[in-house]
Parts: structure tokens; C-alpha cells; sequence
């Protein structure tokens, strides 16, 4: 009896212990009805980016460019219209990195539009610092940073429905571009993220 227990005792403690172990978000997670998870940003994000570079906005020839031949882009807040806290800023940071990476934009962290301000104060505190400690700030010059030609803006709406056994939800992620010029929509697309679960007979 007591050789029995002894063999026992490390089962039970196996069965009661958790493993934590690190895994690439980006190869997929956890997905639930109820909730919207970092794979329903990143599978919209996806969607989203390449309908944008497929339209060729980008590269339309009566947009406003600088000299070098690039878009400045300015970044807003995607608004959510969902009943959860959501960290939205996943998904504008996921857009803003793969448009950069394309060569044809440029974003701007100086300029925000929407709540919190610019995600960079830096350009505008440097201007005014004028501590004898640094060298002669040269950065005070009038007029030399640029402003966006185009704004980024997007919304996320979530949408439920239960019938017997079966619930649903679908998350609808909007994105717009916006030229700043002209104050029209030059691109705007949607990616719908639909998930559906079935409970068993047995609960």
C-alpha cells in the first residue's frame, strides 16, 4: 500500500502543475467567439495591407509626394465600437511597419490626429532647448518638418448571434486613406473576421 502511494503521488502532482512555454503569436493562438485576440488584428492586418498595395494608391500620379518621391502619412486612432478594451494600436502599428517596408511611404510620429497627442514629442521639445550644456541647437529652424499628404483612420465593429447550440460573432475591421489635400477617401477597405462555435450535447 504505502509502494502504491508513493507511485501515485508524482502522477497527481504532474496533473496539477502548469507548463508555460513561448510560441510565435504569428503562426496562430488561441481564437474565441467572445473575445477579439491578437490573430484577428494580425489576419485583418494582413488583409487590409495588401488590398491597399494592390489598389495602387500608393502610387497614383496625382497624389501628393515630396521630393523624394514617397507619402507622408499620418496615423489616427481606430476607433472601437465594440464593448471591449481593446489595444487597437496593434493593428495601426502592423500597417504603419509594412508600409514602411514598401519604400513608398514615410509616417510621421510628429504629427496625430485624435486623443493622446503624437507618439513622438521629441521633434518639438529638441526645438526648444536651449541649455548652454548642448551644442547650438540647429533644429529650431522654421518650417522643416514636413506634413502628412495622407491620414490613416479605422474602425472595429463586432457583431454577434446565438441560436441553439450555435454562437457566432464576426468582427468587421475598417481601415481609410485619407489625402489630406483634398480631404476625400483615396482608399478605404474592410476585413470581415467571422468565428463560429458549437457547444457539444454534453455542455
Amino acid at each position: 500500500m504505502k509502494y502504491q502511494v508513493l507511485l501515485t503521488l508524482p502522477l497527481l502532482l504532474a496533473a496539477c502543475s502548469s507548463n508555460t512555454e513561448v510560441y510565435d503569436p504569428d503562426s496562430g493562438g488561441l481564437r474565441s467567439v467572445d473575445a477579439i485576440t491578437y490573430d484577428d488584428f494580425s489576419e485583418a492586418s494582413q488583409i487590409l495591407i495588401q488590398s491597399m498595395l494592390e489598389s495602387g494608391v500608393l502610387d497614383a500620379p496625382d497624389l501628393a509626394k515630396h521630393e523624394d518621391g514617397k507619402v507622408i502619412l499620418a496615423l489616427e486612432d481606430i476607433e472601437n465600437y465594440t464593448s471591449a478594451n481593446l489595444k487597437t494600436k496593434v493593428m495601426t502599428d502592423k500597417v504603419r511597419i509594412a508600409l514602411n517596408k514598401t519604400g513608398k511611404v514615410l509616417t510621421t510620429t510628429a504629427v496625430k490626429f485624435g486623443e493622446g497627442g503624437p507618439e513622438d514629442t521629441g521633434t518639438k521639445e529638441v526645438r526648444g532647448q536651449n541649455d548652454p550644456m548642448f551644442e547650438e541647437n540647429s533644429y529650431n529652424q522654421a518650417r522643416t518638418v514636413r506634413l502628412p499628404d495622407l491620414s490613416l483612420s479605422g474602425s472595429v465593429i463586432k457583431m454577434s448571434a446565438e441560436e441553439g447550440r450555435t454562437k457566432e460573432s464576426v468582427v468587421i475591421f475598417k481601415l481609410t486613406l485619407t489625402d489630406l489635400r483634398t480631404g476625400l477617401a483615396v482608399w478605404e477597405d474592410e476585413a470581415p473576421i467571422g468565428k463560429r462555435r458549437t457547444k457539444s450535447l454534453f455542455g
